[in-house]
């Protein structure tokens, strides 16, 4: 048996996605910018998923501007706002691509906000910052290693209140809760479709309220709405707006799966190795993500054994996974550098079935007592 519980990193398309994209490839990859009935027909599938990508975030069809992803949405609003000058708030907890171009261009206008020991923003802090120069709030609602959902209502209360902009990566969220009006709140909301079983290289950005000076995130031609230019990756846009109609009907049925396997995982867990640690356990989480820390054990050593026994599953999120230090979220969060070298991240989707959950209990459980034999004693 193989159980993937590597679900934060990416998911598996569905079997519905594969077969629109494949039709796509066959039938329907005309260019969608063309005037005759062949273009046009692929315009009017762009349309679709478009309706489709905004009915499950809730919001309207002209909002949604599809990308390769939410890296690229992030970017886009990231180079904007440091053209004008904004500060960038954020935490040390966040997604590389939360940061990037501020970190690489401009580290000087970044201003941290602390975390508290569940990995939930201090919004003290977050007031006191928002008091300064005009900002750009940027902030992932779920953290990819933890799970950890943040206030996003008293966040946007908060930023809004001083006149800054809120950058919400919403990617490990969207699909695993409910989206109603405190992520609405937000400036703009980036996404993955891979995280959500469409192909890899789609997301999208959506800019919530009536700007008047929007991201304009790619020129050379009047494709998106003219704020992304260049021919549409038409078979990736129909495949992720089919993943999102599949969750939009189902969103309930799934997160109660990803509920029921995530809690019968930690409890038997817990009950098995007792001296385990949930991080984030006391706050808000999707429903889908569990990082634990097994004292006395190398956490990489029981990655690498783990995938040997067909459990696959990770330390840190994939774009930090070749990092030699130890995870910034849980250090931030306060444990120190062996807790969390210890510490790995599983991850469900609904793919994930509970035969497969009870496999990963006895074969993590096993590997735990073995390796802390032979590393000898707890930390």
């Amino acid at each position: 048996m193989i159980a993937y519980l590597d679900n934060n990193s990416t998911t598996k398309p569905s079997p519905q996605v594969v077969k629109a994209v494949l039709k796509s490839l066959e039938h329907n990859w005309g260019n969608a910018s063309s005037p005759h009935g062949f273009g046009q027909t692929s315009a009017k599938l762009i349309a679709t998923a478009r309706d489709q990508v905004a009915a499950l975030v809730g919001v309207t069809a002209d909002q949604v501007v599809f990308t390769s992803g939410a890296t690229e949405a992030n970017e886009a609003v990231l180079r904007h706002h440091l053209a004008n000058g904004r500060i960038l708030i954020t935490s040390d907890i966040e997604h590389p691509a939360v940061t990037g171009v501020y970190r690489s261009r401009a580290p000087e206008l970044i201003r941290i906000i602390p975390v508290d020991h569940e990995g939930r923003w201090d919004l003290d802090a977050l007031e006191t910052q928002l008091a300064g120069p005009p900002a750009l709030v940027a902030v992932a609602w779920a953290n990819g290693e933890t799970g950890v959902l943040q206030n996003i209502q008293a966040i946007s209360d908060c930023a809004r209140n001083q006149g800054a902009q809120i950058l919400l990566d919403a990617s490990q969220a969207v699909g695993r809760i409910p989206i109603d009006d405190c992520a609405r709140g937000a400036t703009y909301i980036t996404l993955s479709g891979h995280k959500l079983h469409a192909p890899k290289g789609t997301g999208a950005l959506i800019q919530i309220n009536e700007l008047l000076d929007p991201v304009v995130i790619q020129v050379g031609g009047e494709q998106e709405l003219g704020l992304r230019g260049g021919t549409e990756n038409v078979p990736g846009i129909i495949g992720f707006g089919v993943a999102c109609e599949l969750r939009r009907r189902n969103i309930d049925g799934a997160i109660q799966h990803l509920a029921d396997l995530r809690n019968r995982f930690e409890t038997a867990l817990g009950e098995k190795l007792p001296d385990i640690r949930v991080n984030g356990v006391r706050a808000p989480r999707v429903p889908n993500t569990s990082n634990i820390t097994f004292c006395g054990v190398d956490g990489m050593a029981l990655v690498a054994r783990l995938e040997d026994k067909g459990i696959l599953c990770s330390q840190l999120s994939a774009c930090s996974s070749g990092s030699p230090e130890p995870s910034r979220t849980l250090t931030a969060m306060g444990l120190n550098s062996e807790q969390a070298f210890a510490s790995v991240r599983f991850a469900f989707s609904v793919d994930n079935t509970l035969a497969e959950v009870e496999f990963a209990i006895q074969i993590i459980v096993a590997e735990v007592i073995y390796l802390r034999e032979i590393l000898g004693g707890l930390i």
